[in-house]
């Protein structure tokens, strides 16, 4: 886990990637500088149970209480993937006690789909 003291900053946005394997979490400044990241594997859930909510939610409060350790109160939260502890990361966040000001989405989504195989020729 990586740790920075940022000095006069109230205000991160996290990034959460949720995939249907794990639950990646990055908590940034504005300035782009990564304050704490982890993911669910840090604390000792293995295997399949990393890609429960519950795993989710318990990263996100331990994360969040060591948000307002470095005195960071707000943040942004920005999903991204369709795994299952989506909206259980924001839980556990806000259940640490940190604000949050919006939620965006931006996970990718295909707009023309996959290309059709090539015709068969006979």
């Amino acid at each position: 886990m990586l740790i920075k003291k940022i000095k006069g900053s109230i205000l991160s946005i996290i990034n959460i990637n949720c995939s249907s394997n794990n639950t990646i979490l990055n908590i940034s400044s504005f300035e782009k500088k990564t304050i704490l990241c982890s993911s669910c594997g840090f604390l000792g859930i293995k295997g399949s149970r990393r890609s429960t909510s519950y795993a989710s939610q318990a990263i996100s409060n331990v994360l969040g209480k060591k948000l307002l350790l470095l005195g960071i109160k707000y943040a942004f939260i920005r999903l991204k993937g369709f795994g299952n502890g989506r909206y259980s990361c924001i839980k556990g966040f806000s259940l640490a006690g940190v604000k949050i000001l919006r939620v965006q989405d931006v996970t990718l989504l295909p707009f023309n789909g996959c290309k059709l195989p090539k015709k068969r020729r006979v």
